[in-house]
């Protein structure tokens, strides 16, 4: 059980602060049901409620440094995400995006990055659904990968990876 102070990793929202476990102050709400009160690092103005007991598998303890480093150095070697057509991309990304796993975040954003870059080489726009996701991904990781190496932001963490990866 995680207490109030500890930083965890939701599954979508990526670094949050524990700041409250308590029942939700809600009409007609059990209030035996304890909730963990998320505030994501990315987004400070938010709030995501995670069951205690039973949503514990939405959420993760942050990466180290070592697996922070670890998750960026393995970029060049990380397969992308291979979809069978186009109508299965959204969902391919879906469920790397929820998996809550860094590693995967990373695969979307290098596949994403790829794909991007390849589209505008023939004179073309990145699709909405690479935006979307790779904005996504990004959000989710990038916040966890500059609290586990002591970098002011997650915003810096493009500029970071890129430097660390064409060593």
């Amino acid at each position: 059980m995680y207490k109030t102070g500890d930083y965890v990793v939701h599954k979508v929202d990526g670094l949050c602060k524990i700041t409250d476990i308590s029942s939700l102050d809600i009409p007609d709400c059990d209030n035996d049901i304890k909730y963990y009160y998320l505030i994501p690092t990315e987004s400070p103005a938010s709030k995501v409620y995670v069951a205690v007991g039973t949503g514990e598998g939405s959420l993760r303890d942050p990466l180290t440094e070592k697996e922070a480093l670890d998750v960026i150095d393995s970029y060049n070697e990380l397969d992308e995400i291979s979809v069978e057509s186009e109508k299965n991309r959204q969902n391919a990304y879906s469920q790397a995006l929820v998996q809550n796993d860094a590693t995967e975040l990373m695969r979307l954003i290098k596949t994403t990055w790829h794909r991007k870059s390849e589209r505008l080489k023939k004179g073309r726009t990145a699709t909405t659904v690479d935006e979307h996701f790779l904005k996504s991904a990004e959000h989710a990781l990038y916040g966890e990968l500059a609290y586990a190496l002591g970098i002011e932001s997650g915003n810096n963490m493009i500029d970071f990876i890129k430097a660390r990866i064409s060593k």
